[in-house]
């Protein structure tokens, strides 16, 4: 086995040290109020013994994960897959089980209150709204069927059934994202486990709300944009896929700036594409021992890479691709809100963006609504901060820190893929730090939630290049996924509980 570098040896210790320090916490929440650490407190609805069980478990996989299947030397990357088809459907559809039988059983986050009363209610009938156009109408229609069928009362089985659909979804799509992005079964296990224990997924346990939908779409801009990055599809279908997303939820529209960092970055591999030998004839290149680093932004890694020879783009070419599908989303959203006698005099009247305030941001230096609870610079708005990534991805950004403290040089910075991530990363944290959420942090967490996946991506990225010894980079990974599933089920068993408005 090859020694440890003191580099790699520093990063490990400082991630298993907040490894530690995490569940230390979560064990200790008891003690603290639930408004000063909502992030930590599902903790406090398991029971003693499972919540120190499984903290302790969770805490000697931290410590002592590394050795599970540890190598006797370290050993290169395998080409060895686990996106077959048959295993993506298979655990995906298995996923619906946990999904629906551990389903939410409350209405105390979001609008999940006014939604389940205001569809069915006789004067309301709630079918077009802008803050969510195609997700409450989708909803909204699929109650007026399962009330015709089946006699429901409210929407409730509704999203039950729809929020766990999108699970199955989402799972399939991350299997295969996961697959692509990793260039080993470990690499590959980390970037599915950094996503599949955020406290995100909770949007897929019967998630009463706006944005288990929005979410997957989410996911799948990502991957398409990756792809498109390195030139396997055109750009037209990341944009397709993220105004279709916009139209599910517009939070969404803070990720649209990554459209054009990626047509500017296609038009430039394009430009740089090496021209294809004429020897070669037909209609592509084969290299069949090309480096997959060697080629930017073209062909797929490993061996047998294929390369279609394309006519110049522009980014000009690549702006008419965003835009076309953007303009057709939104035509046919209007469209559907106009007939529902709910258009733009709604957008820019009762459904005007902003909540019941119509102020979009947490306020500088003065609150002066009563939806406006602290300022920005505020320890009210800093303790909010800390409690949603808390709740929805504790050790990912303690993670993406620790590994650029650690490891800055090791990370690949000039990598397109490295940069695009970043970018929705760093989009999305804008988006926390700046929206203000009208029912305060606790009750908004699903709106900020989303945010979590692409950092998690970001740092499944990032840490086997910051770690490339085998065994380090093993550890690492139990220390992370070990922590955040022990959050993650104490999350969603708190939400398999009653509750009710004290």
């Amino acid at each position: 086995m090859l020694p440890m570098s003191l580099t790699s040896r520093r990063l490990l210790w400082a991630l298993r040290l907040l490894a530690l320090a995490l569940i230390g916490l979560h064990l200790a929440a008891p003690r603290f109020s639930e408004a000063t650490a909502w992030g930590l407190w599902p903790a406090t609805y398991l029971p003693a013994g499972w919540r120190w069980g499984l903290g302790l478990a969770a805490a000697a996989l931290a410590l002592l994960g590394g050795r599970i299947g540890r190598p006797r030397r370290d050993r290169p990357y395998s080409p060895m897959r686990f996106n077959t088809p048959g295993l993506r459907w298979g655990v995906a559809l298995l996923a619906s089980i946990p999904f629906y039988l551990f389903r939410i059983r409350h209405v105390r986050w979001g609008d999940a209150n006014i939604l389940v009363k205001a569809i069915p209610h006789p004067d309301v009938k709630l079918t077009y709204v802008w803050q969510a156009p195609l997700d409450v109408f989708v909803h909204a229609k699929a109650w007026a069927l399962g009330n015709r069928l089946f006699g429901w009362p409210d929407p409730t089985p509704v999203y039950w059934i729809s929020s766990a659909l999108a699970g199955v979804v989402f799972v399939w799509i991350l299997l295969g994202l996961a697959s692509w992005l990793g260039r080993d079964r470990g690499e590959r296990a980390l970037l599915f486990g950094l996503v599949a224990t955020l406290g995100t997924m909770q949007l897929f346990f019967g998630y009463i709300e706006n944005y288990s939908i929005m979410t997957v779409g989410v996911l799948l801009y990502i991957w398409l944009a990756l792809r498109a990055m390195r030139g396997q599809t055109s750009i037209v279908w990341p944009a397709a896929v993220l105004a279709l997303t916009h139209a599910f939820h517009p939070s969404t529209i803070i990720l649209a700036p990554s459209l054009l960092y990626l047509a500017v970055r296609m038009a430039r591999a394009e430009q740089n594409r090496p021209p294809v030998p004429p020897t070669l004839g037909g209609d592509c290149a084969i290299f069949p021992k090309a480096h997959p680093e060697s080629i930017e932004g073209l062909g797929t890694r490993g061996p047998g890479i294929r390369i279609h020879p394309r006519s110049g783009a522009s980014i000009g070419r690549a702006l008419v691709s965003i835009a076309v599908p953007y303009a057709l989303v939104f035509v046919g959203v209007l469209a559907l809100m106009s007939a529902g006698r709910h258009g733009v005099d709604a957008l820019l009247g009762v459904d005007f963006p902003g909540g019941g305030d119509r102020r979009w941001f947490v306020p500088l230096f003065e609150t002066t609504t009563r939806w406006e609870h602290y300022t920005m610079f505020s320890l009210g708005h800093l303790v909010d901060i800390v409690n949603e990534q808390l709740l929805v991805a504790p050790m990912i950004w303690p993670g993406l820190i620790a590994t650029a403290i650690f490891a800055w040089r090791r990370l690949p910075r000039r990598d397109p893929e490295f940069r695009l991530l970043a970018l929705l990363a760093a989009l999305y944290w804008l988006l926390t730090l700046t929206w203000n959420p009208d029912y305060g942090g606790q009750r908004d967490w699903d709106l900020f939630a989303p945010a979590a996946a692409p950092a998690a991506l970001l740092l499944g990225y990032m840490l086997p290049r910051a770690l490339p010894e085998r065994v380090p980079f093993r550890a690492a990974g139990w220390a992370l996924i070990a922590t955040q599933a022990f959050h993650a089920v104490a999350w969603i068993y708190q939400n398999t509980l009653p509750w009710s408005k004290p």
